[in-house]
C-alpha cells in the first residue's frame, strides 16, 4: 500500500486534513494518483502569472509583430493604467472570472465613461485572448460579457453639430473659471480644461490630439501644430495652422504650463501629466446633464440640446463648410481624413496647404466676431 503526506501539524489543521483527506480518496476512486495531481497543480502554480505580466506580454507581442500601431498601443497602455490596473493587476491570470470583470466595468460605468467602458472591455478581450492562446487560462470570460450588460452599447451614428449661437452660449461658460459643489452635483471649470476645449473648437482637432497637445509639437513663431503620425488615428502626420486666437490661448498657456512637456498639463506628479481626454468628455457629459443647481450657475446652457466632445469637431466642420464656403475636398483634409476610396487617395495627394491654412485662420475670426463678440446673453 502506498502512503501519502497530507501535511504537517504546523501547516494543517485536523479539519483542513480530513478534507484535503476527503479529496484524496476522491482522486483514487478516479484512478488518478494523488500524488501526480499535486505535482501538476504546484507546476501549475509556478508557472502562473499575474494579469500585469500577461498586459505587458500581450502589448510587447501586438508591437513586435505590428498587429496594432503605436498609437493604438498605446491606448490600450493607458487604459489599462488608468481603469483596469488598480484592480486586476495582481490577480492571477488563471484565476480571473466575469465576476473580476464585472466590477470594473461596473465601476466605470458608473462614473459615467460609457465609451471608455466599451473600449476597457476590447482590452481585457484582447489580452485574454492572448492569454488563452499561450495557454495561461482555459476559458477568456471577458467573452461572456458585452457593452450591453453595462450600458455601454456604441450610439448610432450621429450628425449633431453646434450652431454658431450654441457655440457662443458654450465659450461663455469656457469663460467662467469658477465651481459648485453640493450634495448632488459638483462643477469646476479651470483653465486648463477650458482652454482645451476652445482649442477643440479652433482647430477641429480630436480629443487625444489636442489634451496631449505637447510644447514641443508646435511652432510658436510660424502659428503651426506639427501632429505627428504616432499621435494621428491614421497614422499620417498632420499640420494644423493655427490662428491668432489659437495662438493667444496658448501663449496664455506658456505662463501655467510652460515648465511641462505638455500644454495642457493638470500638475500631477507623473510621468504624462497631461490633461486626460476623458476628462473631457466627463466634462462634457456634465454640462449635458444639467442638474439644476448648476442649470442655475450657468444659464448658458439650460435649453441646449445634449452635445459630446466629438459633437464640437463635427461643429468646426460644418461651420467650414457652412459659413467659410470651403470646399468638401479641403475640409477633409483639414480634419485628416484619408479617402474611403483607394483610386481616390492615390490621385487626391495634393496638400492644399495654402487652402487649409486660410479656412483656419478665417475660422478664427469668426470664431471671435461672432462667437465671443455675438449679442448672446446669459441670464
Amino acid at each position: 500500500m502506498n502512503r501519502i503526506t497530507l501535511g504537517s501539524l504546523k501547516d494543517l489543521s485536523l479539519k483542513e486534513a480530513r478534507k484535503e483527506l476527503i479529496n484524496v480518496r476522491a482522486l483514487v476512486r478516479k484512478g488518478i494518483d494523488p500524488r501526480t495531481a499535486r505535482a501538476a497543480e504546484k507546476a501549475e502554480n509556478t508557472q502562473a502569472i499575474i494579469m500585469q505580466t500577461l498586459f505587458d506580454a500581450w502589448v510587447a507581442y501586438v508591437k513586435a509583430t505590428d498587429q496594432m500601431s503605436t498609437l493604438w498601443a498605446k491606448r490600450h497602455e493607458d487604459r489599462w493604467h488608468l481603469h483596469l490596473r488598480a484592480d486586476l493587476g495582481n490577480l492571477l491570470v488563471k484565476d480571473i472570472n466575469r465576476f473580476h470583470l464585472t466590477v470594473v466595468l461596473e465601476k466605470m460605468a458608473l462614473s459615467g465613461i460609457k465609451e471608455e467602458t466599451r473600449k476597457a472591455l476590447t482590452t481585457l478581450n484582447l489580452m485574454l485572448d492572448y492569454g488563452l492562446k499561450h495557454r495561461h487560462l482555459i476559458e477568456n470570460p471577458a467573452r461572456l460579457l458585452k457593452p450591453k450588460d453595462f450600458n455601454a452599447s456604441a450610439n448610432d451614428p450621429r450628425d449633431r453639430a453646434l450652431s454658431l449661437e450654441e457655440l457662443s452660449r458654450l465659450w461663455s461658460v469656457l469663460d467662467t473659471e469658477t465651481s459648485f459643489q453640493n450634495e448632488s452635483a459638483s462643477f469646476k471649470i479651470t483653465a486648463i480644461t477650458a482652454s482645451a476645449i476652445k482649442l477643440l473648437v479652433l482647430t477641429g482637432a480630436r480629443r487625444a490630439e489636442v489634451a496631449k497637445m505637447s510644447w514641443s509639437e508646435l511652432n510658436l513663431n510660424t502659428c503651426v501644430w506639427l501632429l505627428p503620425k504616432e499621435r494621428t488615428k491614421n497614422s499620417r502626420a498632420h499640420v494644423i495652422y493655427l490662428s491668432e486666437l489659437a495662438m493667444k490661448i496658448i501663449k496664455n498657456l506658456q505662463l501655467i504650463t510652460g515648465h511641462s512637456p505638455y500644454v495642457f498639463d493638470t500638475g500631477r506628479n507623473i510621468k504624462e501629466s497631461h490633461i486626460r481626454e476623458d476628462t473631457l468628455s466627463r466634462y462634457i457629459a456634465r454640462l449635458r446633464q444639467n442638474p439644476k443647481k448648476i442649470s442655475q450657475l450657468l444659464p448658458c446652457l439650460t435649453d441646449i440640446e445634449p452635445f459630446t466632445v466629438h459633437d464640437i469637431r463635427r461643429s468646426a466642420a460644418t461651420a467650414w463648410g457652412e459659413h467659410l464656403k470651403t470646399p468638401p475636398y479641403i475640409i477633409e483634409k483639414m480634419l485628416n481624413h484619408q479617402p474611403q476610396n483607394k483610386l481616390v487617395a492615390t490621385y487626391q495627394r495634393a496638400l492644399y496647404a495654402d487652402e487649409q491654412k486660410k479656412v483656419w485662420l478665417a475660422w478664427g475670426e469668426l470664431v471671435e466676431q461672432q462667437v465671443i463678440n455675438s449679442n448672446t446673453m446669459c441670464q
